[in-house]
């Protein structure tokens, strides 16, 4: 067959087909004799969204279309909801690969079935994010009303509250296959489906684990998995910071009022996927990747120095201006804290105060008198200035010091004004 993929998981239950017996998610491999039925080229992804998105209408909907590359092979992937066959509820998820070529394709497909209980994620998330603007306009074409709703359930970010949902694994699935799948040097050699299209790079996204990640520090950066706090060395620890706390990668709710930034981690080659936070004006979600190396708690610990902390710190302070620019709060806490606010935090703010902007910082319990800066006060202020906000960052060191917490194991939280 044109496609090398990993079983791992499934069982073969015939000769293009395997069964994964512990949720039933199936994943097929066909080969298509004929030229492609796709309605435009890879290198028109608006025009070929826009059509796929009409065709699917008819039958559920497509949730996300993107250009993507096995190996060094141009594919469409897409990921498709339909309504499970003779059954008044639930749904099932269909992610597929098609390597398209002049007179033939190939189509690697997984299809995922909510089971028992359906419709969870949707009633939690209606419950979360309320009504209003429940059902948006598909963003592919605005003019479709398809058979099943285009809505905000459905986004990658709120895969981590639903680790078994169908669309998770989906989406989980085929971040794998992206990354490890191959095809065969006889078919990727045949003419493409349009001489002349230009590869675009992935737009993956899925995830296989979502982690918040904590402070970097010394080019270290700690990754939460659930409550377990691992250790990671940065590759480019640049192409981190460029995204990290800055309110443009996407984000895992605490409450409805307090959020932190989430990554996709993929633990087998060791690299995160810097998720946006927003879709793209083209409906697609883009992601850079960065190089890690898992290392032990003991090597991350050693690597904080005086230098290090104070760079970690004062980074935060820019965090904490940037986060008032675009009107929101900053708290440096525990990662362990992931509900509502707790001792011990600090909060860093910027609020208007007769007028003026005022540089607020709060914490909890009340730093010792003889702490510098603090001197036994819970708040300060400041007028705010460039200067006086980014000081918020060495205010969260000098209260983080009297805690008895690593700063490795601290987290930022944001919460809107």
């Amino acid at each position: 067959m044109p496609i090398a993929f990993d079983t791992t998981g499934f069982q073969q239950h015939d000769q293009t087909t395997w069964v994964n017996p512990a949720n039933g998610d199936q994943v097929s491999l066909t080969y298509f004799d004929l030229v492609p039925d796709l309605p435009a080229s890879l290198d028109e992804m608006p025009k070929l969204r826009h059509d796929l998105a009409v065709t699917t209408g008819d039958v559920g909907c497509l949730i996300e279309a993107h250009h993507v590359r096995l190996g060094d092979v141009p594919a469409l992937l897409q990921v498709v909801k339909v309504p499970l066959p003779d059954q008044p509820s639930g749904q099932v998820f269909i992610g597929s690969f098609t390597v398209p070529k002049a007179e033939s394709s190939a189509v690697l497909k997984i299809q995922a079935a909510e089971r028992g209980t359906t419709g969870t994620r949707e009633a939690v998330l209606v419950a979360q994010l309320g009504f209003d603007g429940w059902v948006m306009p598909h963003p592919y074409a605005p003019e479709v009303e398809g058979r099943l709703p285009f809505h905000k359930g459905d986004d990658p970010r709120y895969d981590p509250q639903f680790a078994d949902h169908p669309l998770t694994r989906v989406r989980a699935w085929a971040h794998h296959v992206i990354r490890t799948a191959r095809v065969d040097p006889r078919f990727a050699a045949l003419a493409p489906f349009q001489p002349g299209a230009v590869a675009a790079g992935p737009e993956v996204g899925s995830t296989v684990t979502t982690v918040v990640p904590g402070l970097p520090i010394g080019g270290y950066l700690p990754l939460w998995i659930g409550d377990e706090c691992t250790f990671w060395r940065m590759t480019s620890p640049d192409a981190v910071l460029e995204k990290l706390a800055l309110g443009v990668l996407a984000r895992t709710p605490l409450t409805d009022r307090r959020f932190r930034d989430l990554v996709a981690l993929d633990e087998a080659s060791a690299t995160i996927t810097l998720l946006d936070r927003y879709r793209a004006e083209d409906g697609g979600i883009a992601g850079a990747a960065a190089g890690l190396t898992r290392v032990t708690a003991l090597e991350a610990h050693e690597a904080l120095t005086t230098d290090t902390l104070l760079e970690a710190f004062r980074w935060i302070g820019r965090v904490s201006a940037a986060a008032a620019e675009r009107g929101e709060y900053v708290t440096v806490e525990p990662g362990r804290n992931t509900a509502e606010l707790a001792e011990p935090y600090v909060l860093l703010a910027v609020q208007e105060h007769e007028g003026r902007p005022v540089a607020i910082a709060q914490t909890a319990p009340t730093p010792p008198a003889e702490t510098p800066m603090w001197l036994g006060q819970s708040s300060l202020n400041a007028p705010a200035t460039g200067e006086s906000i980014e000081a918020g960052g060495l205010l969260a060191m000098y209260a983080m010091n009297t805690w008895g917490e690593h700063p490795l194991r601290l987290c930022l939280t944001f919460t809107p004004h």
